[in-house]
């Protein structure tokens, strides 16, 4: 069936998957409305496949095994295909629902972009969908990978591309980065000041790395309105906030910059970012 949201966008289901067909073209022009149809499909498939939900719960449709996104003979215009792939490995990961790609052999400018930012190795490829929907599910669902080198490859590979985060200036930039306990002797808040770019947010994961390390499974990462938001820090985030809710522990991000709330409410991951427990009588994720 065809997706009228976007002209070219194929929609259809093989052998239990969610396929997605992708225009002759991708560009900057048509991610956005590329990127909500991708949504769709993953927020789909992974409702029938999250394991946490009760069986009463769930439709009574066919089970859906995961998505394929097929780029067939599409032609990346910029680099708006590679980060829509990586995106959304980032957003399937988080919904536990597998993934994959689909590049035929002719297609080989595609299959070259995906080797050198890493993608590929991210993402499984295969070179016709007929191949994608009969290569069975692993059991445990998708691992968790960080993505931001990819990002990083990304931005090398298209380095004049104006839909990217501009390169970080040539002046150190500076991120403050402070510890306290919540006072609930369970929780510990991280302060952020400064700025948060493509240079510092590896700080920041770094740091945050540290804690969890350092067996602290309950973060509260607080950033004001002026702190200075020039990068999307969520692939760090996400995969520090994958490793301590797989141990009972939770990242919640109280107080976030406008910038940064944005985005977070148009990937509809709110929810993700949610203390564990009230924290002083207040959710760790409430806007200060």
């Amino acid at each position: 069936m065809k997706d009228t949201t976007v002209p070219g966008l194929r929609t259809d289901t093989r052998r239990g998957f969610i396929v997605l067909r992708l225009p002759a073209q991708v560009s900057w022009r048509n991610y956005a409305g590329i990127r909500e149809g991708v949504c769709r499909a993953l927020a789909l498939a992974a409702g029938e496949l999250a394991p946490d939900r009760p069986a009463a719960a769930r439709p009574a449709a066919r089970p859906r095994k995961g998505v394929v996104v097929d780029f067939g003979d599409s032609v990346l215009l910029d680099a708006s295909g590679l980060v829509l792939l990586a995106r959304t490995e980032t957003r399937a990961q988080l919904l536990g629902c597998p993934l994959r790609a689909v590049v035929p052999a002719t297609a080989a400018p595609v299959r070259r972009a995906l080797h050198l930012t890493g993608l590929s190795s991210l993402v499984p490829v295969f070179e016709d969908v007929a191949e994608a929907t009969a290569a069975p599910v692993a059991p445990g669902g998708t691992a968790t990978v960080d993505t931001g080198h990819v990002l990083d490859a990304i931005r090398a590979l298209h380095p004049a591309d104006p839909g990217l985060a501009p390169t970080p200036s040539a002046a150190p930039p500076e991120l403050l980065i402070t510890t306290a306990e919540a006072g609930d002797g369970d929780h510990t808040v991280v302060e952020l000041s400064g700025v948060l770019d493509p240079v510092t947010v590896r700080r920041l994961g770094e740091t945050l790395t540290s804690l969890v390390e350092g067996d602290l499974r309950h973060l509260m990462v607080r950033m004001g309105d002026r702190l200075g938001v020039r990068c999307d820090p969520l692939p760090v985030l996400l995969g520090i906030r994958w490793r301590v809710a797989a141990e009972g522990g939770c990242l919640s991000l109280p107080g976030l910059p406008a910038r940064l709330r944005e985005i977070i409410d148009r990937e509809g991951l709110g929810s993700v970012f949610t203390a564990c427990r009230p924290v002083d009588g207040r959710l760790g994720a409430e806007p200060a």
